[in-house]
């Protein structure tokens, strides 16, 4: 059964001592706002704090996890009611193998520029596992999760963890080579079927998987011909670049997210398999919410929010960053901007002399003016932003 969306957004409430409860309607939020019995703990996501503490809070959310090497889906949901009470994607650092490359390079030059030819001293310094650009990804998950957990009554954790190499069992065969076979049946260039050899579409040399979906048949002859540059094949493979980061760490993050609660682990294909019987169409939070569907039919409450994780040590002397605040504003504060009389929500990413450039969900470089722009909520740590 399809999901129900709903446009309003459920609030976050913690008592006065801090433990998280369940969200509620926004018009019980406003009352308990107006009586004074609470107030405005955060801006993004919308949170109040009661004044008063509660002795027995009842019910928990599960987060729900679509790992992922550049985007991660994050939702959480109510598996007694099946609420999906926030909704999210985090956008992964990038940037982090040419900091530590850029790092190397001036620790070197500035020891063999001091002292000459002294020789590195931390030869037998082990390499920490993962390495350090997948641990920062898998530690960033963790950094959302426990942000979370401030506002919501976190009990377990749902992850989708993408596997390479793994075997499509929506195609029959037990082997590579069945499957390959059952799904072509003949040579994709000519039709021949003798003597048949499986090509891989991106060579393993370069990073191609063993999965059928890198895998064709073709025929001896089509096979050379191929090789030779005589011939040419219209098929895109399928290498292990894009899913690097994601595979590696996997213990690791399953490590961090046993801190939560218990943790269920899927594979792609049932995510899938979920999805597709809610009527979604791909993507990362659809397929967040869709991990271990609960007996009910779905209820999404809110809009979706981008999340960027905020880097912690912040450079100092940045050349491209003199201008730390201006008329109010700062780097990563969240707007509400107007300009053509459309209303557009973004994250501050660089403050000019006549106006500022917002990262927007369309744009890293959408261009507003002071005074058509209003602070919605300054982050520390995270950054979330309504798409």
């Amino acid at each position: 059964m399809a999901p129900t969306f709903v446009g309003y957004p459920k609030v976050f409430v913690v008592d006065a001592e801090g433990k998280p409860l369940l969200p509620c309607h926004p018009a019980r939020a406003r009352k308990l706002l107006k009586s004074g019995k609470a107030e405005v703990l955060r801006g993004s996501p919308f949170t109040i704090k009661l004044k008063y503490p509660v002795s027995n809070p009842v019910g928990s959310l599960r987060a729900k996890v679509d790992d992922g090497s550049r985007y991660v889906g994050i939702a959480l949901v109510n598996e007694h009611t099946g609420e999906v009470v926030f909704r999210g994607v985090l956008v992964q650092r990038g940037d982090v193998v040419r900091l530590l490359t850029l790092r190397r390079e001036y620790r070197r030059g500035r020891r063999y520029r001091i002292v000459r030819h002294r020789p590195c001293r931390n030869r037998a310094r082990q390499q920490v596992v993962p390495f350090p650009s997948v641990r920062q990804k898998k530690e960033a998950i963790y950094r959302v999760l426990a942000d979370l957990a401030k506002i919501a009554p976190i009990s377990g954790v749902d992850v989708e963890l993408v596997s390479a190499g793994v075997k499509n069992p929506a195609l029959p065969g037990k082997s590579t080579r069945e499957k390959v076979l059952n799904r072509d049946g003949a040579c994709v260039l000519c039709g021949s079927t003798r003597r048949l050899q499986r090509h891989h579409l991106v060579p393993r040399s370069k990073g191609g998987t063993d999965t059928p979906e890198n895998q064709v048949l073709l025929c001896a002859e089509c096979h050379r011909e191929l090789h030779a540059g005589e011939a040419a094949l219209d098929r895109r493979g399928k290498t292990f670049a894009w899913v690097a980061h994601a595979v590696l760490g996997k213990a690791y993050l399953l490590a961090l997210l046993s801190r939560f609660g218990e943790v269920r682990v899927a594979e792609g294909w049932q995510t899938k398999e979920w999805r597709e019987s809610l009527g979604l169409p791909k993507s990362h939070t659809n397929d967040a919410l869709s991990l271990f569907l609960p007996g009910g039919p779905l209820k999404v409450f809110g809009p979706e929010y981008l999340i960027w994780p905020l880097r912690r040590r912040k450079w100092k002397n940045n050349p491209t960053k003199t201008c730390e605040e201006k008329n109010g504003f700062r780097h990563w504060d969240v707007v509400r901007a107007v300009r053509a009389g459309k209303v557009v929500f973004g994250c501050v990413r660089s403050l000019k002399a006549r106006a500022m450039t917002l990262r927007t969900a369309k744009d890293d470089n959408f261009e507003v003016s002071y005074s058509k722009a209003r602070l919605l909520h300054r982050p520390r740590g995270l950054a979330y932003m309504p798409a």
